[in-house]
């Protein structure tokens, strides 16, 4: 039989887990402080460890480092009520396999034992949420990480909301695996990105001969979401049938597939995102009003970066280190000057515009410091695009725009075409294409 050891200090807690643990006909014992533990494994060591962290004269943290020391062997599951104080990566990274916030499911519970006792299918988490980095440290930023993970073993659903450019689907990673539902699948839909007319059956799925081409029956992306977490962006831009089914399937977990009338129920935790002004769209009719009340449960509005800009110089070294490993590249570092226009430009695109600068910047330059000159060259390019955007009273065609555009980077580069070709992306026969094209004079 299988045993496995409870540490925690709130005895109505041990209690329950001993109950639900007995039905699954697991052996257990009970603990109520690390050190009554950890003389036990002397004498007997479980197969698993549930470990509560917060424990009163030596942590679960401690406990956590000690055990994995004498007993590697033995499958550590985290239990915390305070994730958003303890990252869940820490665990993992020092030797957990798992980890589950309280409040919790006892079905949830049943589910984490499960896999740590299913030794030859179960997944080791060491590196299921090492990839998932949220850059920054600013008060706004780190209020909305901590949110995040508070909420991340909630099944209420989530609306994140924020400009483009701010990191939403990165959140969406975030509670996804940083949730129970980590070891099932993350579904993601761009809403405005597939017509109204495909969405439907891409949501709910159809049967054979439910339309013209359907030569059989397929699922749809709620029932592959089933025991995970279904992720749809640009909320707003469903159109108002689909909202309907939608709200249906929220409150009910059950749905038909295009052309079926059989019920099917799907376990599914849904995030949201848009970046629009929600409440307009709400005010608008562009959005139903009950459902956004239904996915609005909890909502988290990510900053943009003109209003976290003391992360402008973390992120900055971040996306240097990042990109370094991908080019061979001089560049190391920027100057103190540098880092200064950085954080005094406004970012209309946030995150996701200063890690492009960085990446044109590591892909082009020849030298280890980058100057203030520099950036004022890189960010000009961002520049030409966004007046030309906001300039509503010169508009120009989109022709006109890519012939200002290229003559501008020759102009810069002193018509070196390789180093041109390297910033507009493009082949060197399309740049010279193009100066035909344009009559664009003096390109040397």
């Amino acid at each position: 039989m299988c045993k496995v050891f409870i540490v925690d200090d709130h005895r109505e807690i041990t209690d329950l887990l001993q109950k639900v643990l007995k039905k699954e006909k697991i052996d257990t014992m009970a603990f109520y402080d690390a050190y009554s533990a950890i003389e036990a494994l002397k004498e007997d060591c479980p197969d698993v460890i549930l470990l509560d962290v917060q424990m009163p004269k030596m942590d679960g943290i401690e406990v956590l480092n000690a055990v994995k020391s004498m007993y590697p062997h033995i499958r550590i599951i985290i239990m915390t009520a305070y994730a958003e104080k303890y990252k869940s990566e820490f665990f993992l990274r020092n030797g957990a396999i798992d980890f589950i916030s309280k409040p919790f499911k006892l079905k949830d519970i049943r589910k984490v034992i499960g896999r740590a006792l299913d030794k030859d299918n179960s997944k080791d988490g060491s590196n299921i949420t090492e990839n998932i980095k949220i850059v920054g440290e600013s008060p706004k930023l780190q209020s909305c990480v901590d949110k995040a993970l508070k909420l991340s073993n909630s099944d209420a659903p989530i609306l994140i909301t924020g400009e483009s450019g701010t990191g939403k689907e990165l959140i969406v990673d975030f509670i996804h695996y940083n949730s129970i539902r980590k070891h099932n699948k993350l579904i993601k839909i761009n809403c405005a990105a597939i017509p109204s007319t495909l969405l439907e059956s891409e949501l709910f799925g159809y049967e054979k001969g439910a339309f013209t081409g359907a030569l059989s029956s397929k699922k749809g992306k709620l029932e592959e979401a089933n025991d995970g977490t279904l992720f749809l962006d640009e909320i707003s831009e469903l159109d108002e049938k689909l909202q309907t089914k939608l709200l249906r399937a929220l409150e009910y977990k059950t749905f038909e597939r295009l052309g079926g009338n059989k019920q099917l129920f799907s376990d599914f935790r849904l995030l949201c995102a848009s970046n629009k002004d929600i409440i307009q769209e709400v005010k608008e009719g562009s959005l139903r009003e009950d459902l956004f009340y239904r996915i609005n449960t909890f909502n988290i509005s990510l900053p943009s970066l003109r209003e976290r800009k003391e992360d402008i110089p973390i992120l900055t070294n971040y996306f240097i280190e990042e990109f370094r490993s991908d080019y061979v590249t001089c560049v190391k570092r920027l100057d103190q000057k540098a880092l200064n226009a950085l954080t005094s430009y406004n970012w209309p695109g946030n995150i996701r515009e200063l890690r492009n600068v960085i990446q044109r910047m590591i892909s082009i330059s020849n030298k280890e410091e980058i100057t203030e000159d520099d950036i004022t060259f890189y960010l000009s390019l961002t520049e030409v695009a966004n007046n030309s955007r906001e300039d509503s009273e010169n508009m120009i065609s989109l022709e006109e725009l890519e012939k200002q555009h290229i003559s501008y980077v020759l102009k810069k580069v002193d018509g070196n075409k390789d180093r041109a070709v390297d910033i507009l992306g493009i082949s060197k026969k399309t740049l010279y294409n193009k100066i035909r094209k344009y009559s664009i004079e003096n390109p040397k």
